[in-house]
């Protein structure tokens, strides 16, 4: 593996509690209908939680950021921050769908005065996240990583963490849901497919990262980089799927970026250390030298340029003026 610099000093990162990306359904019929006590769209100048879960730049608008914050949806358009919603919810769960505007889904928890099961299982939105419908799994699921193909969305990946830890599949956009079962995987950070082959799933874990060819079915260590060091962030471009970015858990490495889809790699430099780390990366469909990227201290950084340098656009919670 090349690797081009070394990051800052720091201790090796080992915190099997890190939540993680995302959750995905989407084709499944619900309404469109929009509270108007849900209706609400509020500039926020701070998180409402400790941290993030999910983040997304939008396939449809790249001037929109999508952060799934402990607490509430929060959206970045043209540099403002918004709360999309009088939702109080955790959404531990969130993706955009790549090919159906305003369309987003997600998993979590309710809030404090939210009569709603926990956890929430899967939801859906047509609205840009002013309302949310059921569509799965209520109560039994609560999805802390999952995945969906950006070549064929109908196929998904989620990571349950409640009552039964196990991966499921769908492959119907969501509708219905196959148990895999753990399937030799532990520690679960993050799922990703890859944007070329719906079957072709990466486990970012405590162990390194994990390859299914299967769908789920059987999985094996990566050949690749960074070995057995935890991986806690992974993510491929969706157009160009060779550029490949993750967050390895080691002082030697930290945010780390391939150009040939993670046979190689060299490190960008950033490694918070101690107990933070990456736990959300996201990339620009329209632009691959774009990303973002959140830690578990709720700080998000920006780069234009392809992780050589970092804007911080928030730190411990707390939105910096641009």
């Amino acid at each position: 593996m090349a690797r081009s610099r070394t990051v800052a000093r720091g201790h090796l990162f080992a915190a099997p509690w890190l939540v993680s990306a995302a959750v995905a359904l989407g084709t499944g019929a619900f309404a469109t209908h929009r509270p108007a006590a849900e209706a609400a769209v509020a500039q926020v100048w701070e998180l409402p939680g400790p941290h993030t879960h999910g983040l997304a730049v939008d396939p449809f608008d790249p001037e929109v950021v999508w952060v799934a914050a402990h607490g509430s949806l929060l959206r970045i358009r043209n540099g403002r921050w918004e709360r999309v919603g009088n939702h109080t919810y955790d959404p531990t769960g969130f993706l955009v769908r790549p090919r159906q505007p305003r369309v987003l889904l997600t998993s979590g928890h309710p809030g404090p005065r939210d009569r709603r099961p926990n956890p929430l299982g899967m939801e859906g939105s047509r609205d840009g996240g002013l309302s949310w419908q059921p569509l799965a799994l209520t109560g039994p699921a609560d999805f802390h990583a999952a995945a969906q193909s950006w070549s064929d969305p109908r196929v998904l990946y989620g990571w349950n963490v409640a009552r039964r830890t196990a991966l499921y599949r769908s492959r119907d956009g969501g509708r219905t849901w196959a148990y895999l079962g753990e399937q030799g995987l532990s520690g679960v950070f993050s799922l990703n497919v890859h944007p070329g082959d719906p079957k072709a799933v990466f486990a970012a874990t405590q162990q390194g990262v994990f390859v299914s060819r299967d769908g789920g079915e059987r999985w094996r260590p990566s050949d690749g980089p960074p070995g057995r060091v935890p991986v806690t962030a992974l993510a491929f471009h969706p157009r160009e799927p060779h550029r490949t970015f993750a967050y390895a858990a080691s002082p030697e490495l930290g945010l780390v970026r391939s150009t040939d889809e993670g046979r190689s790699c060299h490190s960008l430099g950033l490694f918070p250390g101690g107990q933070d780390a990456v736990g959300q990366l996201a990339l620009d469909p329209a632009d691959p030298k774009t990303l973002y990227l959140s830690t578990l201290s709720a700080d998000l950084y920006r780069s234009a340029d392809g992780g050589k340098t970092l804007q911080r656009l928030l730190e411990r919670g707390r939105v910096l003026a641009p």
